[in-house]
């Protein structure tokens, strides 16, 4: 395992990283996934020497995660010694018959299930499969746990993966790397070992700590802003708005679309703001039609977690780091106005409100204070807070140009960003090349019909492209 990563390498989770372990559970996967089209099937020998380049790139990938005794420690990135390459990858077929018109529904169809599935926890937590498609085309579905990065962060994992051109020179094959075995150590060992670790830990609070009085002491106005910012968020944990849905199962459907970028940059500047504005008020008016069409059009807003990247402009693109570093928006997201400049003109003024909003602060000192609690508290404040929301929408900073992956280039790219419980759907927006793709993961049991509410989503857009 050495030609992948050192193997002493022990981290801790990080406490952003602690929350997605944490609160991962048969209601809640948190998974991360996109679904790529390419125009040919990748070169076999030059995906598996692409994965395994991966592999060497993102040392996560060749990482399990190791929980200590009695939780006496942190959970520790641990190397896998048993690291075995072909376990991650795969390759299935759509059955006959598939049309090209049918084909991208039977390809959310097929990956729904994997999607849905856990990981394994002794390995580390990604899966790459192959999909055969009509005429001689293919596709690929790459999952992660959410502990391992975040939407940006996955951008490490899509820039190691794939590369500029179709020709480039095939990544390093794996030199003949075999799983070791899987050791063993003394129970004694193991509880030592945590002891020291809890130490490290501790030292590492006390020190993050201090610097965060320190922070406080010269600038005692943050004291007030924390404080206004955690009543602000506490106040979302107990939300009981009429679009909170109470039917939420555990079968999860995939969907999505592609959108033109070129006339939504056009109405994003005939309307003015930003685009997040604009990409906001498409959802909420397919949100506010698909409430409507199931009876619960007395909902006019939805509590909507909105997350933003605290990484660099310049740190975002395919050479970020792997973790989590978010913070959110919390909206109440307009869904009863059925005009779209008017629901776009509410949208804007509700986030020029949450520019200087104290929340914004307050979701990584939280997270730090989380971490310090028993596992068992600590996954009981992330349910509650997640159980809260009513819609999750995620703008991750995509890529502008052409990838090509073993010699396949990408046609398409659909992100999947996890649900909560008593939310319908979560909508994942990325930008690749020209066009924006929208990836849905939506309950099976409150929203069944997700093809209905794709379309809805398409006529909100399309609606916003004419009036602009």
């Amino acid at each position: 395992m050495s030609e992948m990563s050192p193997a002493n390498i022990r981290e801790p989770l990080t406490p952003e990283d602690l929350n997605w372990w944490y609160s991962d559970q048969p209601r809640q996967r948190n998974t991360m996934a996109m679904l790529m089209l390419l125009d040919r099937p990748p070169d076999p020998e030059r995906l598996r020497g692409n994965a395994w380049r991966a592999v060497e790139s993102v040392p996560r990938l060749g990482q399990r995660v190791v929980d200590a005794p009695f939780d006496l420690a942190l959970p520790r990135w641990e190397v896998d010694p048993t690291f075995d390459l072909d376990f991650h990858l795969r390759r299935y077929s759509l059955h006959a018959g598939v049309t090209p018109e049918t084909e991208l529904a039977e390809l959310f169809r097929s990956v729904g299930p994997i999607y849905e599935r856990p990981f394994d926890r002794a390995r580390p937590l990604w899966e790459l499969i192959e999909f055969d498609r009509p005429d001689g085309r293919s596709a690929l579905f790459c999952r992660l746990h959410h502990s391992i990065a975040d939407g940006v962060g996955a951008n490490a994992v899509l820039g190691a993966l794939t590369d500029a051109e179709r020709d480039a020179e095939p990544g390093p094959p794996p030199r003949g790397h075999q799983p070791g075995a899987w050791p063993q150590p003394s129970f004694a060992g193991q509880v030592a070992q945590a002891i020291r670790d809890r130490a490290s830990d501790d030292l590492a609070r006390a020190f993050s700590l201090g610097r965060a009085a320190q922070d406080l002491v010269r600038h005692p106005t943050r004291m007030l802003d924390f404080a206004r910012g955690g009543g602000e968020l506490s106040a979302t944990f107990v939300n009981t708005s009429r679009a909170h849905l109470e039917q939420y199962g555990r079968t999860r459907r995939l969907g999505g679309l592609a959108i033109p970028f070129g006339p939504l940059r056009d109405a994003r500047k005939r309307f003015g703001g930003r685009t997040v504005e604009l990409l906001l008020t498409g959802v909420a008016g397919a949100m506010g039609e698909w409430h409507r069409s199931v009876g619960r059009g007395e909902a006019e807003t939805v509590l909507t977690t909105v997350p933003i990247n605290l990484r660099a402009r310049a740190d975002q693109g395919l050479d970020a780091e792997v973790g989590n570093r978010l913070t959110a928006h919390i909206l109440h997201l307009p869904i009863a106005e059925r005009d779209p400049r008017k629901r776009l003109e509410l949208i804007h003024r509700l986030l020029e409100e949450r520019e200087d909003d104290p929340a914004l602060d307050v979701f990584p000192l939280f997270s730090h204070m989380l971490a310090l609690l028993p596992r068992r508290i600590h996954r009981a404040a992330v349910l509650a807070s997640g159980s809260s929301m009513d819609l999750i929408v995620t703008n991750i900073p995509g890529v502008p140009v052409t990838r090509y992956v073993a010699g396949a280039e990408i046609t398409a790219a659909y992100p999947i960003a996890p649900t909560v419980p008593h939310c319908p759907v979560s909508v994942a927006l990325y930008g690749y090349r020209d066009q924006l793709f929208i990836g849905l993961d939506a309950d099976g049991t409150a929203m069944p019909e997700l093809d209905g509410f794709c379309g809805m989503l398409e006529r909100s857009f399309e609606e916003l492209v004419e009036i602009a």
